[in-house]
């Protein structure tokens, strides 16, 4: 909700003629509501405000004096008193995190405080930001009620194009005399459609926001949104209370309620996983009599819920649509919800979904502006592009971040991103940083140029922490265009050598190689990269699709899969090999069939050859006509082929290591000798790749050493350990046994 403005007051009598009963609820489904039946504000709905906020006076705090429920009402409550600072408190709850919708009706019961100072207000923000922050990604103001004003309720709608703060024109929007708005309850609501969003009191209609058919910039209204409920207290628009001003405020609310048409209807949950993420909850309003069938891509698995309203996933490496059809009196309606599984603890990296989960702030004196880039970016379709006019102040008064992850204590984490600056080019900082005392965890303090440049650095936490991905740009004036963040670890990232493996970005990463005249064509189609073989030239290489630049290492053990189909059988041949003449192939794999049944091919080779750090993984397909369908292609690195360093010939250069005993059933002992002074790291993994700890980090002398591990509560069953140093690795399996 802004404040600081004014509604254009035009057409009201011709829009009170609009006056009329709404039938269009009748026909959808109630989707969701709060009847405020329970004792407390339920926090696995409603997410409090915390702070101050816009140029109110208030302070929003998440107390029961300032948000509870009586009678099945719930009363958000503004007091007068000395709370941090400040003078005033009130709430602000949100279903931002938990309930989101596109489409429908939404309306609540309210009954309004009345007395001079109070701004309450019953409205909507976008989950996503998907075309910036705001007002570009939109807002739905369903009600705002300046109380100096006593009867006139307001119903706006702000967009890029449609705002007082930098739009070329003020809001949109209409108000409607309520004589007993303070007295009484009243429904207020809005009806919203790809075409309009039509605004009412109880059954009247007062206004209605068209569609005009362009740009996000007028209508940014066909993503899903989030309900918001507060009490403002003073600013702009009403002024501070005075001694007119009535304490407590209460505005009261007896329901708020969603109805939507079922294929309107949104599935909510996490849309970007880290890889093997376990027990995350799916859900849809439930219908009654309504029937549920999920189905989840690649190697996700469901464990609970089919059949139900709610599902719990667990993710494995692969992502792609989590698809639901609900069937109710014989009609079957499909919603999808896109879910990117990486490696990437960071959410929304590439800015494929707005500015979702991302944050910007400029803090006074400093002065920036952040915009979504369209028009240049260094993958995918967007960038983060910051404009700093005034840097006076600290560099972080200028800053871009994502909060909320969690990083393990001891785990070595690697981060990264692309940046480049506009014509003056200024040292900008990129920093993970501990939530709860801002101490640093890791820095990148770089200076961009005028071409994309990828920027890295390491860190490892001593503690578990709370933590948030931080660029700083407030230390001078310029500009900065930012893209692809990155936070991983050794651990996920070797989970799958192969980038896009399911597709979800399109073809980004993959090529096709076409000789002898062939002709063909690739295409994403529902997560599936298809390719339609129109001439296939001779030989099954006069058709090849593929991605280079992977690393593959000699004397380890790699494994190949992947998902194929065709339209009619055929042979493919998959390879991994050198990515410029000699052309050698290192996984020696014969040529496969493929029949028109989706199947999982499974392969494993030996790294016999040199390390090749832009070997090249692909398929090829030639030689036949038609078409052929990949998906949830993986290249994992497995064992080395020895734990002997002394078998080839390194441990006069680097080391000797001995692992005893193994089996282990309380002490495992790595024993070693270091011909060189070195770094070295020894971690343990489970056959998943998930890190269970890192018993050694740190610079050694030459010499012989001995490293002990408790095994602790660990669970028998098999376990890799890792010994790295910095010119070298070895990698062997570890058998515990209680």
């Amino acid at each position: 909700m802004k404040h600081y403005f004014i509604l254009l007051r035009i057409g009201l009598l011709f829009l009170l003629s609009l006056s009329t009963t709404f039938l269009s609820a009748q026909n959808m489904q109630l989707v969701w509501s709060d009847e405020f039946n329970a004792s407390t504000v339920d926090p696995a709905v409603w997410k409090f405000e915390s702070g101050p906020s816009n140029d109110n006076v208030q302070y929003y705090t998440s107390r029961a004096v300032n948000a509870n429920i009586v009678e099945g009402k719930l009363r958000i409550i503004a007091l007068k008193e000395s709370w941090l600072g400040y003078a005033y408190t009130s709430a602000h709850i949100r279903t931002e995190q938990t309930q989101c919708w596109r489409y429908g009706r939404m309306e609540a019961s309210i009954k309004l405080p009345l007395s001079n100072g109070f701004v309450p207000a019953f409205w909507m923000l976008p989950v996503d930001n998907f075309y910036g922050w705001w007002p570009v990604s939109g807002e739905i103001d369903i009600m705002e009620f300046p109380t100096n004003e006593v009867t006139t309720i307001y119903g706006t709608v702000h967009t890029e194009n449609y705002n007082l703060f930098d739009g070329p024109a003020p809001p949109r929007g209409s108000t409607i005399q309520v004589a007993d708005a303070g007295s009484a309850f009243h429904t207020y609501a809005v009806e919203w459609s790809p075409e309009r969003i039509d605004f009412f009191v109880d059954d009247t209609k007062y206004y209605s926001f068209l569609n005009d058919g362009g740009s996000s910039a007028t209508w940014p209204f066909d993503q899903p949104f989030y309900i918001i409920l507060n009490l403002a207290v003073g600013g702009g628009w009403v002024g501070t209370p005075d001694g007119s001003s009535v304490f407590p405020a209460i505005m009261e609310v007896d329901y708020v309620r969603v109805y939507q048409n079922v294929n309107d209807m949104q599935i909510q949950g996490a849309d970007f996983v880290t890889y093997n993420t376990t027990n995350l909850g799916y859900s849809v309003a439930e219908i009654p009599g309504a029937v549920y069938e999920w189905s989840v891509p690649g190697d996700a698995k469901i464990i609970s819920g089919q059949g139900s309203n709610e599902i719990k996933v667990n993710w494995g490496i692969f992502g792609g649509n989590v698809k639901l059809i609900i069937t109710k009196d014989q009609q079957s309606y499909e919603i999808i919800l896109p879910v990117r599984v990486s490696p990437n603890i960071l959410k929304n990296q590439g800015f494929e979904k707005g500015v979702k989960y991302w944050h910007n702030a400029s803090g006074y004196p400093a002065k920036a502006k952040f915009s979504l880039s369209d028009t240049e970016f260094n993958g995918g379709k967007h960038a983060i592009f910051t404009e700093v006019t005034t840097a006076q102040g600290n560099a972080w008064d200028v800053q871009l971040s994502q909060s909320g992850l969690v990083l393990n204590a001891g785990t070595r984490y690697k981060a990264s991103l692309m940046a480049r600056s506009g014509l003056v080019q200024n040292g900008i900082s990129a920093a993970v940083i501990n939530s709860s005392n801002y101490s640093l965890a890791g820095q990148k303090i770089f200076t961009p140029n005028e071409n994309w440049g990828l920027y890295e650095f390491e860190f490892t936490p001593s503690q578990t922490i709370q933590a948030g991905f931080n660029v700083d740009m407030g230390g001078n004036t310029g500009s900065y265009y930012l893209d692809d963040f990155r936070l991983t670890t050794d651990a996920l990232a070797a989970l799958n050598l192969i980038r896009n493996p399911d597709f979800f970005d399109g073809g980004e990463a993959w090529e096709m190689t076409l000789n002898s005249g062939a002709v063909a064509e690739g295409e994403v189609i529902d997560g599936e990269y298809k390719v339609s073989i129109i001439n296939s030239g001779n030989d099954p290489w006069d058709v090849h699709i593929g991605q280079k630049g992977l690393a593959v290492e000699n004397r380890f053990e790699y494994s190949l899969s992947f998902d194929a189909y065709a339209d009619s059988p055929r042979l493919i041949t998959p390879l991994v090999g050198r990515n410029s003449a000699p052309w050698t192939v290192y996984s020696a794999l014969d040529p496969i069939s493929v029949s028109t049944t989706k199947k999982t091919y499974t392969f494993t080779f030996d790294m016999n050859n040199p390390t090749d750090l832009q070997s090249r993984v692909g398929f090829d397909i030639g030689g036949v006509i038609g078409n052929v369908y990949f998906d949830n292609i993986l290249l994992r690195k497995g064992e080395k082929l020895t734990t002997n360093v002394d078998e080839l010939g390194l441990s006069d250069t680097y080391f000797s290591l001995e692992n005893f005993p193994n089996p282990v059933v309380t002490f495992s002992h790595f024993k070693f000798k270091l011909n060189v002074p070195t770094q070295v790291i020894i971690r343990i993994f489970n056959l998943n790749g998930q890190e269970i700890e890192c018993i050694q980090n740190g610079f050694m002398q030459k010499g012989e050493h001995l490293i002990s591990w408790e095994v602790g509560d660990l669970p028998g069953g098999v376990y890799i350990y890792r010994f790295e140093t910095k010119e070298s690795l070895v990698m062997g399996k570890m058998v515990v046994e209680h």
